[in-house]
């Protein structure tokens, strides 16, 4: 639970004392961030602290509560004030009502009410830093297209640069656990839903679960972050990996079952195997080191050779059989890959010197 800090601003010596040590301010998600006998000191504490809370009484000597409310509520509108008066005039309370203290609370209280108060109010203020947080990550679609643009095309090494980027965009939100929370939670949902992009098995997704425990400090958080992007930017590769493997022999096969088509080109083979033209060709060459033009090529001449080997048919006839409309055209590649003729080749003669 995120800590809610409270300033504690009373010029009785022994009320203030009694507030500050016999209230159990940490177990129930608050912070006694300071405290001061009058409005001066308090103001120039509470001005560099910020505290989300003040709790103030009315009658203090060198500024009174009612003026210290002013400024806090001219320059920190989000803090909520807390007066206590052991006045019931009526002026005071109205003067609190314009100035828009959270409560006003009549002396004596005890400490087990003035804690139920304070923490009431935190619990309001722990929901709306929920909901301006969420507001604010929801409107910074910037973050999420950093994140998605490092899992198609970035490096594992990369992985902590991401992370600080998007810290450093986010300002100082990860001092709030909030918004740790928050911002933890969107990554691993943009890293799931890349997964199963990608087609990871939901079993395979598993071992991603983020122990939300990271999420209590700002450097278990960021390293958490860190790992969760790198192991999903390495697994990445190692289905693309897989994945190209498997296009590249899906391609090979297809060819085996069409090469004879005179037609048959990257173009086909690509809407074949749902690729692009361009990608199926970086893809080809990574994987089998040629490209698919020439693995195409020296495969039809391997078939025209063994046919020429093995049969008695006419070079011409070789031609069409391996794919291609032109005999001129095939014995100029013939002659061009194989260093000699389709003749010359069938009666076992040595490559033709250029």
């Amino acid at each position: 639970m995120e800590k809610i800090k409270v300033f504690l601003v009373e010029d009785e010596f022994v009320i203030r004392e009694g507030i500050k040590k016999h209230i159990d301010w940490e177990n129930n998600g608050l912070e006694l961030c300071g405290d001061a006998a009058d409005g001066e000191l308090a103001w120039a504490q509470i001005k560099e602290l910020r505290p989300d809370i003040v709790i103030t009484d009315i009658r203090m000597p060198f500024m009174d509560g009612l003026e210290l409310s002013r400024h806090i509520r001219d320059e920190f509108p989000q803090t909520e004030i807390m007066v206590l008066s052991g006045h019931e005039e009526f002026e005071y309370a109205k003067e609190c009502i314009r100035i828009g203290v959270s409560e006003y609370l009549l002396k004596p209280i005890s400490r087990e009410d003035l804690l139920a108060k304070v923490c009431v109010i935190a619990d309001k203020l722990r929901a709306k830093k929920s909901e301006q947080t969420i507001t604010e990550m929801d409107s910074r679609q910037p973050d999420r297209d950093m994140i998605l643009k490092y899992l198609h095309f970035g490096s594992p090494d990369n992985a902590g640069d991401v992370v600080d980027s998007l810290i450093e965009a986010s300002g100082d939100g990860m001092r709030s656990q909030m918004f740790r929370q928050y911002l933890t939670m969107d990554i691993y949902f943009a890293v799931t839903g890349y997964l199963d992009e990608i087609g990871v098995a939901k079993k395979d997704q598993e071992s991603f679960a983020i122990d939300m425990s990271v999420i209590e400090s700002y450097d278990s958080t960021v390293e958490a972050l860190k790992e969760l992007l790198k192991r999903a930017c390495e697994l990445r590769g190692e289905v693309r990996g897989l994945k190209h493997t498997e296009v590249v022999e899906r391609v090979i096969k297809y060819v085996e079952e069409h090469y004879r088509d005179e037609e048959l080109s990257l173009n086909q083979v690509a809407d074949h195997v749902s690729f692009s033209a361009n990608h199926l060709s970086t893809v080809f060459h990574q994987e089998y080191g040629i490209s698919f033009v020439k693995y195409l090529t020296d495969y039809r001449m391997n078939m025209a050779k063994k046919l020429l080997r093995e049969t008695s048919m006419r070079s011409s006839d070789v031609c069409y059989e391996v794919g291609y409309k032109d005999p001129h055209y095939f014995s100029s590649i013939f002659k061009k890959t194989q260093g000699m003729t389709p003749t010359q080749y069938r009666e076992g003669k040595n490559p033709v010197e250029e």
